[in-house]
């Protein structure tokens, strides 16, 4: 095999591997509400976000000024991952359309979590279901834990590196 077919073959395996990513970046989150717990179903960045951590739910029109990205997406609307806000706070974002509001905003005791989907009906439809269904403690019961995100971001890209490399690697294999 010469090099440039070699070349075009890297080329051509980093291209697909980025557009799967992005994919799998793009899928649609899925909320789960129960009276103590929130349930974030997403593939990258899931959540268990239990109501004895939960200060606040409430909507905002607008996203706080992101200072930045720590692990996330920030596309041309969707923003999904981990951010660091004005003030140095971690965000976890599920933004489907950061210039149009409203957005779902749930302080916990250390992070805020922000949420919105395309459709504004659908926005207020999770919000009208998270405010009646789950019970949000006195603040004096509030416990201070871990962050309640769990990212599975790193795994997916040491996969991706991983193969870059091997793909890399393949002219000194042959």
């Amino acid at each position: 095999m010469n090099d440039m077919t070699l070349f075009w073959l890297m080329m051509v395996l980093v291209f697909v591997l980025t557009i799967v990513f992005l994919e799998i970046f793009r899928k649609k989150t899925k909320f789960e509400i129960f009276n103590d717990l929130i349930v974030i179903n997403d593939f990258v960045y899931p959540a268990n976000i239990p109501n004895y951590v939960i200060k606040s739910i409430s909507m905002v029109e607008k996203l706080p000024k992101v200072m930045m990205r720590s692990n996330g997406y920030a596309g041309l609307k969707m923003w999904k991952g981990v951010f660091r806000i004005l003030g140095g706070k971690r965000s976890l974002f599920y933004i489907e359309n950061h210039f149009k509001g409203p957005i779902i905003k749930i302080e916990t005791v250390r992070e805020s979590i922000y949420i919105n989907f395309k459709d504004m009906e659908q926005t207020h439809q999770l919000y009208d279901e998270m405010t009646k269904t789950v019970k949000i403690i006195d603040e004096t019961e509030l416990v201070d834990c871990k962050f309640v995100t769990t990212t599975r971001s790193w795994v997916i890209a040491g996969i991706f590196i991983a193969i870059v490399t091997v793909v890399s690697l393949l002219p000194a294999i042959i």
